[in-house]
């Protein structure tokens, strides 16, 4: 009992060290950023299940789905009705050639070709984590509810700003214990919205069949294409 009592008094010794290093030598952007790429590099894909939170003008929409990225671009992102979670009302695709939108309920795509192969599908997750110091300013964000949960957010500034530019700002929610971004937020001030991606039920690495990124659209679809700038 006593050796017992001993090794509960080291553990919590060890704990409180641990806490009073982290308050003291607190966790910045730069860490985040460094593990973030790390973890970026060693991972092949991710899919996850996802909540989409859209905010214009003061109203907000949700949508659920299935998302699933392959490294350098290629993308299957489902969303499903709230009323009933089996059925698709849009699917998005990315052959690593160009960008899909397929509506079922008016049977119409859109489709978007890729300027090069090395076009960016999810900014602030995706290839621009790998020169992410070059292409934004970054600083960590107070978070104390996520925090308290092992997630900090930083906030990524694109650091040229043109119009073409989409996204204003980005902020990444990233897991502390593997550097998993859990969280993306996208806002775009030119149009007054702000779009949240939430991720739960991650899955990094794991093997996927390449056929989900191909995409036939049923016969009678109308397809309208996209120009890209």
């Amino acid at each position: 009992m006593k050796n017992s009592n001993k090794i509960i008094v080291i553990l919590m010794l060890i704990l409180g060290i641990l806490v009073f290093a982290r308050l003291i030598f607190p966790i910045d952007a730069e860490e985040i950023t460094k593990n973030v790429k790390k973890a970026y590099k060693n991972m092949k894909n991710f899919s996850a299940d996802f909540e989409q939170t859209t905010i214009v003008a003061g109203k907000k929409r949700i949508a659920v789905g299935v998302i699933t990225f392959q490294k350098p671009n290629l993308l299957r992102q489902e969303y499903y009705e709230s009323e009933n979670s089996k059925k698709m009302s849009q699917l998005i695709v990315s052959d690593g050639k160009a960008l899909m939108s397929y509506t079922p309920m008016i049977k119409q795509m859109t489709k978007q070709e890729f300027s090069s192969k090395n076009e960016e599908i999810f900014p602030g997750f995706g290839q621009s984590l790998e020169n992410v110091e070059k292409n934004y300013d970054i600083k960590l964000i107070k978070d104390e509810i996520s925090e308290r949960k092992g997630v900090h957010c930083v906030e990524l500034t694109p650091k040229k700003q043109d119009e073409d530019q989409i996204f204003e700002t980005i902020q990444v929610w990233v897991r502390d214990e593997d550097s998993i971004p859990v969280q993306v937020m996208y806002k775009d001030t030119k149009n007054g919205a702000t779009f949240f991606f939430s991720f739960k039920n991650i899955k990094i690495n794991s093997k996927i069949d390449e056929s989900i990124f191909k995409f036939t659209p049923p016969s009678g679809t109308q397809i309208v294409t996209v120009p890209n700038k």
